[in-house]
């Protein structure tokens, strides 16, 4: 019997700055997003496509795929649309200048795990050069890319010198799901990046219970694993949240940070704000550690595929 396992491909790349580029406080992640939405559709999309969902090519259409998928209504919790099958990793570039001829680096998390996917994102951020980052657009130049190891390390190079790699097959990060780890009674968690958790049709309040914390984790990864991996988790969800519910908040450090994204489409502002900062929970905790271990590259709550719900987690003494 196969171990019960998240997959993911941890994509890596590296651009130098032609120009000075900005990224405004809170914000980097969106940036990257839209700059990647606006060059991946120019370069997947056919011409005459108005709207991605609606297109008849949508199926075969890598754009359509990773930013706008649909779903049946079917799907887990009767969602009508698929999560995106990726998020984006630039949090630490926010309220960061790069200057010109410095380099700066980001990630994407890939949960789709079609091998030609990686091509066509660095082709996409390949033509960032034309597009630019940033409110001025400073232009930027495509250096590296790999994927990375569960440490960060480079598992394998995708590209250098100006020339797409293409190895016979690609690398998965493999994060296993089952609990082989010594025990651990508590357990500090840190909101890296705005974090919002809804529980019956409610924000949580500050600090999120553990239970809530971790069925929204145990959702997520469940989610992409049926929509895009191995299938759904064999586990009991109930027994899973009744055992979480056991575990106490310790202490609690959070502020909440109130961020706003800007639709080009609609023209509107949202708010995609949440919490910041640690929490510190309690009890028997071994089985919850794989889950907080995936979560680490999937995000948790609203809005992760514009950066939020970034966060990492350390077994306290």
């Amino acid at each position: 019997m196969n171990p019960m396992t998240f997959d993911l491909r941890p994509l890596q790349f590296e651009f130098l700055a032609k120009q000075s580029v900005h990224f405004p406080i809170g914000k980097a992640s969106n940036v990257v997003r839209s700059a990647l939405g606006v060059t991946l559709r120019q370069i997947s999309c056919v011409p005459e496509c108005r709207d991605a969902k609606a297109c008849a090519l949508s199926g075969d259409c890598i754009y359509a795929r990773l930013f706008e998928p649909t779903g049946d209504g079917s799907g887990p919790s009767g969602l009508m649309d698929r999560p995106r099958p990726f998020v984006i990793r630039a949090s630490k570039l926010d309220g960061c200048t790069i200057s010109e001829g410095e380099t700066f680096q980001l990630g994407v998390h890939l949960f789709e795990l079609h091998p030609h996917i990686p091509l066509h994102l660095i082709r996409a951020f390949a033509r960032l050069a034309q597009y630019g980052l940033g409110p001025r657009h400073g232009a930027v130049e495509l250096r590296r890319v790999w994927i990375g190891d569960a440490n960060g390390e480079a598992a394998q190079e995708l590209f250098a010198g100006g020339r797409i790699q293409q190895p016979q097959q690609l690398p998965v990060l493999s994060i296993l799901l089952t609990s082989g780890e010594a025990k651990a009674s508590r357990i500090r968690v840190e909101f890296r990046t705005p974090t919002e958790l809804k529980g019956d049709g409610a924000v949580a309040g500050q600090p999120p219970p553990f239970q809530l914390l971790m069925a929204r984790i145990r959702d997520r990864v469940s989610n992409l694993r049926l929509l895009y991996g191995n299938g759904p988790l064999s586990i009991d969800f109930a027994e899973f949240g009744n055992e979480a519910a056991k575990v106490a908040i310790l202490e609690a450090e959070l502020r909440h940070a109130g961020t706003q994204r800007f639709s080009v489409r609609s023209g509107q502002s949202h708010s995609i704000g949440g919490i910041l900062g640690k929490v510190t929970y309690a009890g028997e905790l071994s089985r919850f550690v794989p889950f907080l271990r995936a979560a680490r590259w999937t995000g948790v709550g609203k809005h992760t595929v514009w950066g939020n719900g970034e966060r990492s987690h350390e077994i306290a003494k």
